[in-house]
């Protein structure tokens, strides 16, 4: 059980392999408020951190519900000081059809943010997860106008619109087609909400800001190497440092970002991806 008045960090998708890493770091002086749709798997990340001497509660919660992630805010305000939220909870084509993507990542990440905007103390921050994929190509301005719905009821229809219906003779090629679309289309959403709501989190003196990893090391990412090889060797031939990201590597950086040295650092989009994206996009010398 968490002691009351500590400064709370809450953490989705915190049992994966970015979040483990990331509690490792942020632990050091925060108490961890864990969100994951498996109460399993928060028992087995709450006895991996408390062999470290890290305090943490655990919280199973489906951030494409809004009651669930209402919940996990009234949760953490009830525990202490909520200074640092990280939501990294996110889903990836090689796990998942296109409807549930939009439903995690892009529902999900407009639940967090409106559940925690007022309730993170002053000189806090939020860090939410986009993906390097999100900067694979400028969207069309039909993105553009689907996501100035969020807050509308017809904001998932108006991202599925974009995807497309599944069609009934479409065979697993199509539909990881579709997930890979739904993907960068939510992820690149994800990094564009964040810019929306910089100013009205700045009011409140809080940093809000995304997060895009390239292609780390985790089990998520070990998905898409067992399942789809060739992806995934593509992937690594468009690397310029020859390598994965280790998650280690995150942990850092989102330790940096939610500290005072980068106090000044709110309303962008942190791209970490070993070079891929500027190999992609920018005539090299």
């Amino acid at each position: 059980m968490i002691i009351v008045d500590k400064r709370i960090c809450v953490l989705t998708g915190g049992c994966g392999g970015m979040g483990h890493a990331i509690s490792l770091r942020l632990g050091k002086d925060h108490a961890m408020l864990l969100a994951d749709i498996s109460a399993e798997r928060l028992d087995a990340e709450k006895a991996a951190l408390a062999k470290l001497g890290i305090e943490a509660e655990g919280l199973v919660v489906d951030v494409s519900d809004r009651m669930q992630v209402d919940a996990l805010a009234a949760r953490a305000a009830e525990l202490g000081v909520v200074d640092t939220v990280i939501h990294t909870a996110g889903l990836s084509p090689a796990g998942a059809p296109a409807e549930k993507i939009i439903s995690v990542n892009a529902i999900g990440t407009v639940n967090m943010v409106e559940a925690f905007h007022g309730k993170i103390a002053e000189g806090g921050v939020m860090i939410v997860f986009g993906s390097s994929a999100a900067w694979t190509l400028d969207p069309p301005e039909d993105w553009y106008k689907a996501y100035g719905r969020w807050n509308d009821p017809g904001f998932f229809d108006a991202l599925l619109d974009i995807v497309g219906e599944k069609e009934e003779d479409a065979d697993e090629d199509d539909e990881f087609f579709r997930a890979g679309q739904a993907y960068a289309l939510t992820k690149r959403f994800v990094c564009e909400f964040a810019r929306m709501n910089t100013v009205r989190f700045a009011e409140a003196g809080v940093r809000i800001l995304s997060f895009s990893p390239g292609s780390y090391l985790t089990p998520m990412h070990q998905l898409l190497i067992d399942n789809q090889p060739d992806m995934a060797e593509a992937q690594m031939d468009l690397t310029p440092l020859g390598r994965w990201g280790r998650p280690v590597e995150v942990a850092g950086f989102i330790e940096y970002l939610c500290s005072p040295l980068a106090g000044y650092v709110t309303g962008v989009d942190i791209l970490a991806d070993g070079g891929t994206i500027a190999m992609q996009r920018v005539k090299q010398i």
